[in-house]
């Protein structure tokens, strides 16, 4: 038994480590203001626990590439930066970096520290190789989209598209004759903008429901307004209106009976797709 734990956990490690490898985008930012330092572009290789690889550096005053070595297990890399084998501009030469670098497999992010100053280090892992070149590597807009991302709470982009499949929608309802979010939903709701603003291509429908009380006319204008508050609710939590149709159909689509009240309140609701 003690074998076959120690080959399960060897399998465990060769396969994450496997998965390590490969190229990097981030940023070395501050921890005590997250000012951003520098772009960063790694490319490393896992082989029985040791890494070698190189580290590339670069901001508006030029770039150094770094050869790294180190070591990884269970999901964490020490690297060590050597002098630096190619850099331009003299001036832009930072002193190596030992990174302590822990990967987390929930939302695909490489993060730690260094062992200089108060930097840390976030990637994520891209397509592509370290450049050798004095111009910027990519163009520079991705690092701003970047930090919006952390920001919003949204995933790697290798994590982003399992978690759209395994999301599950459910409705939010609402109190009678009301049209006003309860707080309960907050979270949930909140979750959905992220799912959105996770993908360039997507877009969420809304759509209005009322119960039977009261007349069609009466219920299509509620169930607009309960469209609406969410609307507004996604506007002001960050998802631009142009990410989100809404529709309305008043008493017409109900999931349950209306001759009682837990049906009725079953279907003074509001449902969800992307689109």
């Amino acid at each position: 038994m003690r074998y076959i734990l120690l080959y399960l956990l060897f399998l465990t490690s060769h396969t994450w480590g496997q998965k390590m490898t490969g190229f990097w985008q981030g940023m070395l930012f501050s921890s005590s203001n997250e000012a951003v330092m520098a772009a960063v572009y790694l490319e490393i290789f896992v082989t029985n626990g040791l890494v070698d690889g190189k580290i590339r550096i670069e901001n508006k005053d030029g770039a150094s590439v770094y050869p790294v070595v180190g070591k990884y297990a269970n999901n964490e890399l020490e690297l060590v930066a050597k002098k630096a084998m190619w850099h331009y501009l003299p001036e832009f030469s930072l002193p190596p970096y030992i990174y302590s670098l822990k990967y987390n497999p929930q939302n695909g992010y490489l993060e730690g520290s260094t062992d200089q100053q108060d930097y840390r280090l976030i990637a994520y892992q891209s397509q592509g190789e370290i450049s050798m070149s004095k111009t910027a590597y990519l163009p520079k807009d991705w690092l701003l989209r970047f930090q919006q991302e952390l920001k919003d709470g949204i995933s790697a982009p290798q994590i982003r598209k399992q978690e759209l499949m395994n999301f599950s929608f459910q409705p939010i309802y609402f109190d009678y004759n009301q049209a006003s979010i309860r707080a309960e939903y907050h979270s949930y709701l909140k979750e959905l903008i992220r799912m959105v603003k996770s993908h360039s291509d997507l877009r969420i429908e809304i759509t209005g429901h009322t119960d039977a009380d009261g007349s069609d006319a009466y219920n299509l204008a509620l169930s607009k307004k309960r469209s609406e508050a969410l609307l507004s609710f996604f506007s002001a939590n960050g998802l631009p209106k142009d990410r989100v149709v809404i529709q309305y159909k008043g008493e017409k689509e109900p999931v349950d009976q209306n001759q009682t009240d837990e049906g009725k309140q079953r279907n003074r609701r509001v449902d969800f797709r992307f689109i």
